[in-house]
C-alpha cells in the first residue's frame, strides 16, 4: 500500500511539472503539446519526447535530466495504472 501511495505521489508531481513545463511554452502551444507530451511520457521513451512533442524547443541538460527522472517515475507504475491513465488521456482528448 505504501508503494502505491509513493507511486501516486510521484505521478501527481510528474503531471504537475508537465503542466507547468508545457504551459510555459505558451498558451497556444501548450494546448496542442500537452496531450502529445503526456501520451509520450506514458507510452513512449524519453528520446521520443525530443523527436516528437518538444522537438521544436531547445531542451538544456538539466531539463533533460528532469524529464528522464519523470519518465523513470512513470515507468515504475504498473501496466494497469499506465493503461488507465492512457484511457483517461484519450477520454480528455475526445472531449476537447
Amino acid at each position: 500500500m505504501q508503494k502505491m501511495a509513493r507511486s501516486a505521489l510521484k505521478l501527481t508531481v510528474t503531471l504537475l511539472i508537465t503542466v507547468v513545463l508545457c504551459s510555459s511554452l505558451g498558451a497556444g502551444s501548450a494546448h496542442e503539446i500537452v496531450p502529445s507530451f503526456l501520451q509520450t511520457l506514458l507510452e513512449g521513451s524519453a528520446e521520443q519526447l525530443y523527436t516528437g512533442p518538444i522537438s521544436q524547443y531547445k531542451v538544456d541538460d538539466l531539463t533533460r535530466a528532469a524529464l528522464a527522472a519523470l519518465k523513470e517515475c512513470i515507468d515504475e507504475l504498473s501496466p494497469e495504472h499506465v493503461k488507465a491513465l492512457v484511457n483517461l488521456l484519450k477520454l480528455v482528448r475526445t472531449e476537447a
